[in-house]
């Protein structure tokens, strides 16, 4: 339950993962629209994200401002009362379905798996990243990353 809405809906927040879950169990992280930027890529630079969906639904993610290309996905398991998350014990990871070549701007991330996307981030400034459902989008499944160093009049 979000700590500032009641009736926000938990399962529909972005986060961080703290740890890795290819070497042990790790933590997720959910995280508010007003929490601190945690994505803070340099200008210039080239980032795999890895996405993991711990909900019963498929979240169509969107990035602003980059355009990037899905790499894989991976079957994960996560445990609600403990919010651990790890790579699913014999799991390989595939390859991207079909249709999702080339450059995109939204993936489809999938229940029960984590999605890599690669993407360069050019372009300096605060920008957001979220699910194009607008009902999740709306119920603080957005968040806010900065390409490059803080600048004047970001939060």
């Amino acid at each position: 339950m979000s700590k500032y809405f009641a009736d926000a809906p938990a399962e529909a927040l972005l986060g961080i993962v703290v740890g890795n879950p290819a070497e042990a169990p790790a933590t997720c992280e959910p995280l508010l629209w007003v929490d601190d930027v945690t994505e803070n890529p340099a200008a210039g630079t080239t980032e795999v994200w890895e996405i993991y969906n711990t909900t019963a639904d498929a979240h169509p993610i969107h990035v602003h401002e980059i355009a990037f290309e899905v790499v894989d996905r991976q079957a994960i398991v996560f445990d609600e009362a403990t919010r651990q998350v790890s790579l699913a014990v014999g799991s390989a990871p595939r390859a991207r379905e079909a249709w999702e070549t080339g450059v995109k701007d939204t993936v489809i991330s999938y229940p029960g798996e984590v999605t890599r996307i690669r993407g360069r981030f050019s372009n300096p400034g605060q920008f957001v990243w979220h699910c194009h459902i607008v009902e999740h989008e709306d119920n603080e499944m957005m968040r806010p990353f900065r390409i490059g160093p803080e600048q004047p009049g970001q939060p």
